[in-house]
């Protein structure tokens, strides 16, 4: 009986709360912007749900002001009786984020090419669990001849010890069918602050550590350099961001994203690995709730010497400029 009449108050209490919660924006006086439903407040404190990190406490002291916007829902909530105990636990169902683009544009480096590529994203926020998984496919050709074709998988965990704080865990594996560069894993795991990750602002910084292995074909030639291996490894620290801005009242999104790699240590004497840049910057413009249009620039540098007897050096960089206009849907 008593469980039940627990059961019945909670579930009132959460349709309640889906019905009159309030949706704000919270400015700390440390410059801090929280987004979310207020579900609860008194004059001492104020309880914040935040649409990734679940409720949070603020003490009215460190609040320098509440904005006030439209009324919006509360995340669904499933109500869990704990077995032979008497209480009513509500869990917040997981946030999950899908999205899907296919590209098509032009290439420019040394030759004119056209490029088409399929990109897909998922997401799935728990309380203190992200995980993440990106695919992308790229088919290149230059003057009717096959230039690119390749793949990238990117699955990857984040595991928030605060609401902004997390450790990142990921791999990186790609498969190339035209270069003799033709297989790379890297393995990585770092810690990230999230500044903002709210609908409208997303704003991350994660330092990584993590070893590389890059696999080569057997007919590349690179005998003089590697020897009789079909691989190397190196060790290497990197620097990723992730950046995200919707225009206030307006249907466009900028977005900007990359990471910075930089080995600490050589795998040959021959080869060296000084640097490796990957951008990406664009902007979205959303047809409808879902469907959007987008415009990237996509830059590829790959920065490598090739050390000849008397410290001779030949630059083996690779340097790629992609523009890319492509449409997709975000659910």
């Amino acid at each position: 009986m008593i469980r039940a009449l627990l059961l019945t108050v909670m579930l009132c209490c959460t349709f309640s709360h889906a019905s009159t919660g309030n949706s704000a924006v919270v400015w700390m006086k440390n410059g801090d912007r929280l987004t979310g439903t207020i579900t609860q407040q008194d004059k001492d404190v104020v309880f914040l749900n935040l649409p990734y990190s679940g409720q949070v406490q603020l003490p009215r002291t460190q609040i320098e002001r509440i904005e006030q916007q439209k009324l919006l829902a509360v995340a669904p909530a499933v109500v869990v009786v704990e077995p032979d105990t008497e209480a009513v636990v509500i869990k917040n169902q997981p946030v999950r984020h899908y999205s899907v683009d296919l590209t098509a544009g032009k290439k420019r480096s040394s030759s004119r090419s056209d490029n088409l590529g399929f990109k897909t994203a998922f997401e799935q926020r728990d309380d203190n669990l992200r995980l993440t998984f990106d695919a992308k496919y790229d088919y290149e050709t230059s003057n009717s001849l096959k230039k690119t074709h390749k793949y990238l998988l990117n699955p990857g965990a984040d595991y928030f010890f605060q609401p902004q704080l997390f450790w990142r865990n990921k791999i990186d594996y790609s498969q190339d069918f035209v270069t003799s560069e033709y297989k790379n894993i890297d393995l990585s795991s770092g810690l990230g602050y999230s500044f903002y990750d709210t609908k409208e602002l997303r704003v991350e910084l994660i330092a990584l550590a993590g070893l590389k292995r890059t696999y080569f074909k057997e007919s590349a030639g690179l005998e003089l350099f590697v020897g009789d291996r079909q691989s190397l490894d190196f060790r290497h620290i990197q620097l990723e961001w992730d950046l995200r801005y919707l225009w206030p009242g307006s249907s466009f999104e900028l977005f900007n994203e990359g990471s910075y790699l930089k080995p600490v240590n050589q795998p040959v004497s021959f080869i060296k690995f000084k640097q490796d840049v990957n951008l990406s910057t664009g902007l979205s413009y959303y047809l409808t709730e879902r469907i959007r249009l987008s415009f990237s620039v996509d830059f590829d540098w790959s920065d490598i010497d090739v050390i000849l007897p008397q410290q001779l050096k030949i630059s083996a960089d690779s340097r790629d400029l992609h523009q890319k206009l492509s449409i997709g849907a975000k659910f």
